[in-house]
């Protein structure tokens, strides 16, 4: 757990809309019943590059249906858009112009994730690279 997110362990993610790079609408609340993998990050950081390759391999070896991945980025949506189709990103990828609701508010390094069950509850906030393996520990801890 990164500190500043540990108060909300266990608490309901609260909800947010953004918009992915082709133009569409994404509410959290609307991946209820799934994992929700939200992944902070920008085309710049070097660490957020290197989980690139481990993000797709999750995105092919998961089924939809089980696990949404929404990666985020307060980048130019036309600089995102870009980076994403040079770098084949298989999951959605949404920009954020404007504010979030805590703890994605709080967010002060990346790449930061944070883990939402199908109940919709926040289950862990970290900050820093994180690998394949850790992320499917992360999921199939209880």
């Amino acid at each position: 757990w990164y500190p500043a997110f540990a108060p909300w362990r266990g608490k309901p993610a609260p909800d947010f809309t953004l918009t992915d790079i082709t133009g569409k609408q994404h509410k959290l609340s609307d991946y209820r019943g799934r994992d929700v993998l939200i992944i902070f990050w920008a085309t710049w950081c070097p660490p957020c590059r290197v989980e690139i390759p481990h993000l797709k391999e999750l995105r092919e070896t998961t089924s939809q249906n089980n696990l949404a991945m929404l990666a985020i980025s307060n980048e130019r949506p036309d600089v995102v858009k870009a980076f994403v189709e040079r770098a084949e990103m298989n999951y959605t990828v949404l920009t954020n112009r404007g504010s979030l609701p805590s703890p994605y508010n709080t967010v002060s390094g990346i790449p930061s994730s944070f883990f939402i069950d199908r109940e919709g509850k926040i289950k862990l906030g970290t900050t820093g690279l994180i690998s394949l393996d850790e992320i499917k520990a992360i999921l199939q801890a209880e």
